[in-house]
């Protein structure tokens, strides 16, 4: 199993969780809940806009990493992703600067746009960077320039929010200086590596593609997402928004699993599919279905939970209450999206039928904003989880059913049977402890159950890997005992 790629990450996926969750503490303190709202739905329309217009070339820079070093074309690969950087950038910004001098929009709202715009565009860049790196095997660049940029963003965004007071601006104004400050670090390598290759729109139209219903799907999904916050802010008020966004947020710990062993199994699967074909792909498919399933199962019981702790730890008064019952919700919609989009997504990226996967990700997206209009009037925010929840499980369905016929990907019944049944045992203990029990209480009591109850069922291999670092130990304690004399 390559779990070892997925732990060497793990620095990366701490940095993300603090990020994640210190941006939702301070975001939430520091807004208002309608400031927060606004934020939000700003956060959700920039999302679905930098997916549909840069996520082709971001996975066209990983997909074809590979084909390019083995035709020894990686300075064109580079050449063309720097030239398609440059066109799509100064186009978005040229665009949005002519959108927003003569939309006649609010001061507040030109300012949102403007750094929102700004940081989707360096992000591109350092995105193009990143993804180059993950499929050259470059974990440990990967894995620092990622977290250089999370937290140099957060930092700043937390800075302009309370010296400058830019509201729902400020965190947009941080990831662009930190987008800014990686772009410069990252460029002279990029060019580096671009040198003496040739731009040619052949290679540029064969990403496309590839890339562009990739993204189209993404930006389905994102923008889905997007439309049913805007029915939650307009049926039911910004301030129930604001609660809809922090469950999304409490609920970032699912999407930070998924990123992190797809970040370390993705180029495996795909190296495997390019040099050994189908059955190699599906072996390695195999070992990262058994680590999503050990990870996200138990987490997203957990988040379900722990709701009412975590969200009085983690989130302001203000969204506190209605945002611990969204959760449950949100967390069971969380795990549904991860498979989705990290796993059973591979077998369209594979096999390029990405198109095919654009086409499908309609369905989930239309009844999701369906169930949302009707259920948000009644239910509130509320309403708007279910209907999360209800479209997340069925383009996970579908998508595993469909992507059957293209590239068998499988499922680990074995693991996935001990998953459910160590994540039985944590939840009935953590059922039984007292209602008053603390956060902290109720991790460890959970962690520890599940660990036991992992190691009794033997779950991926964890009496094996607990045995020979039992015996490394020893081993080394032995060496310890002879070389300073000891009996």
């Amino acid at each position: 199993m390559n779990g070892a790629r997925f732990l060497s990450l793990a620095p990366l996926q701490v940095v993300q969780a603090l990020v994640g969750f210190g941006a939702l503490a301070a975001f939430t303190r520091l807004m208002s809940a309608e400031e927060f709202g606004r934020y939000a739905l700003a956060l959700s329309l920039s999302m679905a806009a930098h997916t549909l217009l840069f996520t082709w070339a971001e996975s066209a820079a990983f997909r074809f990493f590979s084909i390019s070093q083995a035709a020894r074309r990686t300075a064109d690969h580079y050449a063309t992703l720097i030239a398609i950087a440059v066109v799509l950038g100064l186009a978005t910004l040229l665009v949005t600067g002519l959108v927003l001098t003569n939309a006649g929009f609010s001061a507040e709202a030109n300012t949102l746009a403007a750094f929102a715009a700004g940081a989707a565009v360096l992000r591109f860049v350092t995105r193009l960077g990143r993804e180059s790196d993950r499929a050259a095997l470059a974990f440990g660049r990967y894995a620092l320039m990622e977290t250089a940029y999370l937290a140099l963003g957060f930092a700043a965004g937390i800075a302009f929010l309370t010296i400058i007071d830019l509201g729902p601006a400020a965190p947009f104004a941080g990831l662009a200086l930190g987008g800014a400050i990686i772009v410069l670090i990252d460029a002279p390598r990029l060019y580096r590596e671009a040198k003496g290759g040739f731009v040619t729109f052949t290679r540029g139209r064969r990403y496309a593609a590839y890339g562009a219903p990739l993204a189209l799907a993404l930006a389905v999904d994102l923008g889905v997402q997007a439309v049913a916050r805007i029915m939650v802010s307009a049926q039911a008020g910004d301030a129930a928004l604001g609660s809809y966004a922090a469950a999304f947020g409490l609920a970032r710990p699912l999407d930070l699993i998924f990123i992190g062993v797809s970040a370390a199994f993705a180029p495996m699967i795909f190296a495997a599919f390019e040099k050994d074909g189908p059955e190699a792909a599906r072996k390695s498919a195999r070992d990262a279905f058994a680590l999503l399933a050990a990870l996200a199962l138990p987490a997203c019981v957990g988040l379900a939970l722990v709701a009412d702790p975590l969200a009085a730890l983690m989130v302001g008064e203000s969204v506190r209450t209605e945002a611990a019952h969204l959760l449950p919700w949100l967390a069971l919609a969380g795990l549904f999206s991860g498979f989705t989009l990290y796993y059973w997504s591979e077998a369209f990226q594979l096999t390029q039928r990405t198109g095919l996967r654009a086409l499908l990700m309609l369905a989930p997206g239309a009844i999701q904003l369906s169930a949302t209009f009707f259920l948000t009037p009644l239910y509130g925010a509320l309403g708007a989880a279910m209907a999360a929840t209800c479209g997340a499980a069925i383009g996970c369905c579908l998508l595993a059913v469909v992507g059957r016929g293209l590239i068998a990907l499988p499922v680990n019944i074995s693991a996935l049977t001990r998953a459910f049944a160590a994540t039985a045992v944590m939840a009935a203990g953590l059922l039984a402890l007292p209602q008053d029990a603390t956060l902290i209480t109720q991790i460890f009591i959970g962690g520890a159950l599940y660990a036991a109850a992992a190691i009794a069922l033997d779950l991926l291999g964890a009496r094996k890997r607990m045995s020979a670092v039992l015996q490394a130990l020893v081993t080394k304690l032995r060496r310890f005992t002879l070389s300073h004399g000891l009996k």
